[in-house]
């Protein structure tokens, strides 16, 4: 008899333990996929903040504030005339799955989405009423200038003949838009290519970031 309440006991414990895990994960699933989600950096438009490959950033989903030099993720529309919702605004069942931990990636239902936009990381560079403007001034050096005053922070070079450097212009921005370059300015697509974006399109601000095997809160 005591060996059985023994085994009980033992069998009672596990499966607390195995509740607790499993309440655990779906936590962190639940956290990822509506307020705070790791993503990982592919590509070197934000070089040398972020590097191309192995670094991590974590996006705060929910009760952010965007400001000028803010690190954003968003789902910029690869073509005009998308029609399927932008992902920034909408979840699905798979999504919440794919972001437990032990999930090893459910495939979607659709893959439109996919196809449709491409999930982006860049500064923040003007808000709301912002004059934006990219000028040559030698054959060597462009300039970013907001509201009239010269933005020193990366460098510059300008694009002849369309290949590399930035891209000469000026812009507006609207309400509810905001206009974003990458770091790497000389090989970067952002809204010197394609315009302010809208707010509707991010997925949140970066709060965090995995750089070289250490962690930072500033970018």
């Amino acid at each position: 008899m005591g060996e059985r309440r023994e085994d009980k006991k033992i069998l009672k414990i596990a499966v607390e333990v195995m509740l607790c895990l499993l309440i655990a994960i779906i936590l962190v699933g639940l956290i990822q996929q509506f307020f705070l989600a790791p993503v990982a950096v592919v590509g070197e438009s934000m070089m040398p903040t972020i590097n191309a490959e192995g670094d991590r950033v974590y996006v705060q989903k929910k009760f952010y504030k965007i400001s000028r030099d803010d690190v954003i993720v968003f789902y910029r529309p690869n073509s005009e005339d998308v029609k399927s919702k932008n992902p920034a605004n909408s979840i699905s069942v798979a999504d919440f799955f794919n972001s437990l931990p032990f999930v090893n990636k459910i495939p979607k239902v659709s893959e439109e989405s996919a196809n449709d936009y491409t999930c982006v990381i860049k500064r923040v560079i003007g808000v709301e009423g912002d004059r934006i403007e990219i000028r040559y001034v030698s054959v060597s050096q462009a300039q970013l200038l907001r509201n009239g005053r010269i933005v020193n922070d990366f460098v510059m070079n300008p694009s002849f003949y369309g290949a590399g450097g930035v891209k000469e212009g000026s812009w507006t921005v609207g309400k509810g838009e905001f206009f974003v370059l990458g770091d790497n300015r000389n090989n970067s697509y952002d809204s010197e290519d394609y315009g302010p974006i809208q707010a509707s399109w991010l997925m949140g601000k970066v709060i965090l970031a995995k750089i070289g095997g250490k962690y930072k809160t500033k970018l």
